[in-house]
């Protein structure tokens, strides 16, 4: 994600200059006996929309993960595994966080290397992606089915794909009052920002509309009716959407701004099949396990030479497992803050979460 050159510039561009570059190819999982269902998150839009994968592995079997590029701040990436026994990412340089029965509930791990396939899904994807949501009032969701031999070839588990257009809302107050309407992760106002922090935007994002994917008959019969009018459309219609109903949320976005500078709140609720949640880091970043407020909670600081997650140069987050929330604050890149300014924002947000 570009650094946004001014203030005016970030006004007009808070989600058009942001979009392609934050998901990343996630490369390979490996899961050798059960079906692998796994709910994929670039949390650089929901800041997202949801990828399920869904496969019937044999030992050996490998599973392809697209992220997808998408819209808005630049956060993190994260997986969310549900009911999946993930191996190959233990590693004395990343973190692992286990709950009473000594399961494992949280990782970091080192995200993949960017392969040139996946170079090309990413921006074929952003292009579709932007289409799509240019044609999309703010608070809009729609689904979209390419005509694109090169996208549908990796996309046989989910042909079709979702956009959302964020209402951007310019108070906390109506950012609140959105949450409450749409059941979405609620959080108060921090009250320990870095100086000259002020909140600038915030949004919710719907919840997947069909979070089974090719397991719901309904997500079958928009496929098949997206396909159908691909099939007969004339030649050079290449993008087909319907525009779905939604009044439900499970994320929750809030940014602070000074300046070019900024810092993000996500917080997103999980479904009870999730069992881990995987967050990426770059080889070079350093990666450490804090207790705030009695809760255990992971800070990733970028390395110098760490671009390719374009996710800030700190990030701090934690799970609370009673609520099936995950929160996530993060900065932009060339950040003046530290570690321990995003530990006071986690303690605001501690302090005020129901026990």
């Amino acid at each position: 994600m570009r650094e946004l050159q001014n203030r005016n510039q970030e006004q007009s561009l808070k989600y058009t200059d942001l979009q392609d570059r934050g998901l990343k190819n996630m490369d390979t999982l490996t899961e050798p006996e059960n079906i692998l269902k796994i709910q994929a998150f670039d949390v650089s839009d929901k800041v997202m929309e949801h990828v399920y994968q869904k496969a019937k592995p044999q030992k050996g079997f490998i599973v392809k993960m697209r992220f997808q590029p998408r819209i808005t701040a630049p956060i993190m990436i994260m997986l969310f595994v549900l009911g999946a026994s993930v191996t190959g990412y233990a590693a004395s340089q990343y973190l692992e966080f286990r709950n009473s029965k000594g399961d494992v509930v949280l990782s970091t791990a080192k995200t993949p290397t960017e392969t040139d396939a996946s170079k090309t899904y990413t921006y074929t994807y952003a292009k579709w992606n932007e289409e799509v949501r240019d044609r999309l009032q703010p608070g809009e969701y729609a689904a979209y089915y390419i005509k694109d031999d090169s996208m549908n070839q990796r996309n046989l588990s989910n042909p079709v794909l979702f956009a959302y257009k964020p209402t951007e809302l310019s108070s906390f107050s109506s950012l609140q009052d959105e949450i409450k309407r749409t059941k979405a992760p609620l959080f108060r106002n921090p009250t320990h920002l870095p100086d000259g922090y002020r909140f600038d935007f915030g949004y919710v994002y719907p919840v997947a509309a069909y979070p089974g994917m090719m397991d719901k008959k309904e997500y079958r019969a928009l496929t098949d009716k997206l396909m159908h009018q691909a099939e007969t459309a004339p030649k050079g219609e290449n993008l087909f959407t319907q525009k779905l109903s939604w009044d439900k949320s499970d994320f929750s976005f809030a940014r602070y701004a000074r300046g070019n500078d900024y810092v993000n709140i996500t917080v997103t609720k999980y479904a009870p099949e999730v069992t881990k949640t995987i967050v990426m880091q770059n080889g070079q970043d350093s990666a450490e396990e804090l207790t705030i407020k009695g809760t255990k909670a992971y800070y990733i600081r970028a390395s110098e030479t760490s671009k390719s997650l374009e996710v800030g140069k700190n990030r701090l987050g934690w799970l609370d497992e009673k609520r099936r929330l995950h929160y996530n604050i993060s900065d932009n890149q060339n950040s003046p803050l530290t570690k321990e300014d995003l530990v006071k924002i986690a303690e605001d947000l501690l302090n005020s979460s129901p026990q």
